[in-house]
């Protein structure tokens, strides 16, 4: 009897306790956020990354009367950002603005001092961008299996740029070698900015930037789109093949998402995905983001957690090819 007794006064205590956190969670939600947010993105103002994150700062600004604040801390693939969020306060003040360089990043920088998945909870998976296979004009080139001929034609002789091993740029040359059988030089630019200008120039043979970024190059003519990464045609460019249509098996786009540091109560995570996603149903937002290219997913933060670890599976195969190609194994 007096086990059954202390076992019950347990089982009320345990049962209050519950109720007492989830009572603290609920009120901290309706009070979050307190004071400004700093929205971390590991990427130069003007990139993909860097716009996507404007667009939802500021509307969460407006809706909260807070400051969501862009914090660009640029370097080492990005690294060096999503350091700086992992050692933050987990109280939902600090947000990283995750990219697939979150995850592939770690397999070229040595050392990082974090884990994306243990270090890290999902807020909201946001869009999906694909990047584009860019040459120059004057190669006099219309289609991927003409570069694929060339490459064949010419070992080792054609380059590729990338800005930073782990890139979007850098993977998606990777991949292109990998499945079409060619050989391509690599060479790393600062910024995707200067990769662009390297093909704009004739100095870069081909490159990989994000279709954002690439658009006004592409229209007025000053570089040649092949094709999209993903395996479907783009709505906003339908006259561009999807690489797959040339490379079966060819299918990688970027994501955009947020994420916070772990242990962050779940009822602020709750709340942040709840209006992130209302953002993203506004007019003007979904316009601005599917003229940028891309598709617009939000959802359940379980969601990035699977958009994550496919781009880790994916990103695993590039390395291990990669580290054949240089004697690594």
């Amino acid at each position: 009897m007096i086990r059954f007794r202390a076992a019950a006064r347990a089982a009320c205590m345990a049962v209050a306790l519950t109720g007492f956190a989830f009572a603290t969670g609920q009120s901290l939600a309706q009070a979050y956020p307190t004071k400004p947010i700093r929205y971390l993105v590991g990427f130069t103002p003007g990139t993909a990354t860097d716009i996507v994150a404007r667009m939802v700062s500021q509307k969460l600004t407006e809706r909260w009367g807070q400051q969501v604040i862009v914090d660009n801390r640029v370097g080492a693939a990005g690294t060096i950002a999503v350091a700086t969020a992992a050692r933050s306060a987990p109280d939902g003040h600090t947000l990283y603005m995750a990219s697939s360089t979150m995850v592939v990043s770690p397999y070229f920088i040595p050392n990082v001092s974090y884990d994306i998945f243990k270090d890290f909870d999902p807020v909201i998976l946001m869009v999906s961008l694909p990047t584009v296979m860019i040459v120059p004009p004057q190669l006099k080139l219309g289609s991927v299996r003409d570069f694929i001929a060339l490459a064949k034609a010419k070992p080792r002789q054609l380059n590729y740029a990338h800005s930073g091993r782990g890139t979007g740029s850098h993977v998606g040359a990777e991949m292109l070698s990998a499945l079409a059988g060619i050989e391509l030089t690599e060479i790393s630019f600062k910024s995707s900015t200067d990769a662009l200008n390297g093909v704009i120039q004739g100095e870069i043979a081909v490159y990989f930037p994000n279709l954002a970024a690439a658009m006004p190059m592409i229209k007025q003519g000053r570089v040649k789109a092949l094709a999209v990464s993903t395996a479907k045609r783009s709505p906003v460019t339908p006259d561009i093949p999807g690489m797959s249509e040339s490379l079966p098996g060819f299918d990688t786009a970027a994501f955009y998402g947020i994420v916070v540091p772990a242990r962050t109560p779940r009822p602020v995570i709750s709340k942040l995905n709840a209006e992130v996603t209302s953002i993203l149903d506004l007019p003007d937002i979904r316009e601005r983001l599917t003229g940028l290219g891309a598709e617009v997913i939000a959802g359940a933060p379980a969601t990035l957690t699977a958009r994550m670890k496919t781009e880790q599976e994916q990103v695993v195969k590039v390395v291990r090819r990669i580290e054949v190609k240089e004697g690594k194994r």
